[in-house]
């Protein structure tokens, strides 16, 4: 997933970046200083899933740049981090329909939390049959289940974790449980858990490999979710 961020200060762009990598083990992460800098990105690379905005940027005035990036490019998630808490500034950007707001200086696990539900709602916005009411609540909730956050299930390590991500940096990638096992030197029950662990994040996707004998088995690759 692309994920942009705008914070003209590189210091706390650094750390915004750490907390994401963090969390989106995959996630391809660009940083900018000047609004310019970014419309220019957007004119000529592929389109982010989400920018982590702050609304005070040099070259930009207020809420320009949002405004701005609602018109022209709607299907863009975007997440304000801002010290910014004025009653004019918060009801203006929920008017604008920014998809979260977080206020300076914010615990990891605030920007963790917006991570897992940006992740559920592009797994629901790629998908292409009818929606059910579950669904849709899950599209316009609050925030994710706090479970999803707080730590990760048993028997799954963080190490182990980062190292089967990795073996998906190529989105043309892919791998059956049978066969990262071997990669990775553990049982295919072990490396099943680890990939499922992923999708269940919407880092992977899964798709059915049909043999000539037998059942089909699962194929994984790195989700892609379409700008629409």
């Amino acid at each position: 997933m692309h994920i942009w961020i705008v914070e003209d200060d590189f210091r706390i762009a650094r750390i915004h970046t750490q907390y994401v990598q963090q969390h989106m083990i995959d996630a391809r992460i660009q940083n900018f200083q000047t609004a310019h800098a970014l419309k220019e990105a957007l004119r000529t690379h592929e389109l982010p899933a989400v920018i982590l905005l702050d609304l005070y940027i040099p070259d930009v005035e207020g809420y320009e740049l949002v405004a701005f990036l609602r018109q022209t490019y709607p299907s863009i998630l975007i997440v304000m981090i801002t010290a910014a808490t004025e009653y004019e500034h918060v009801q203006a950007l929920y008017a604008y329909g920014v998809f979260d707001y977080i206020v300076k200086p914010f615990q990891q696990q605030r920007l963790t939390h917006t991570l897992v539900k940006i992740q559920q709602v592009c797994k629901l916005l790629s998908q292409q049959t009818d929606y059910t009411q579950q669904q849709i609540d899950a599209l316009w909730a609050v925030s994710p289940a706090t479970e999803q956050v707080e730590t990760l299930p048993k028997g799954i390590d963080t190490q182990t974790l980062e190292r089967v991500a990795t073996f998906f940096d190529d989105a043309s990638v892919t791998y059956t449980a049978t066969a990262l096992s071997q990669h990775i030197g553990t049982s295919r029950s072990t490396a099943r858990r680890y990939l499922e662990h992923l999708v269940e994040r919407g880092i992977l996707q899964t798709e059915l490999l049909y043999g000539t004998v037998g059942r089909p088995e699962r194929n994984y690759r790195r989700a892609t979710y379409e700008q629409n």
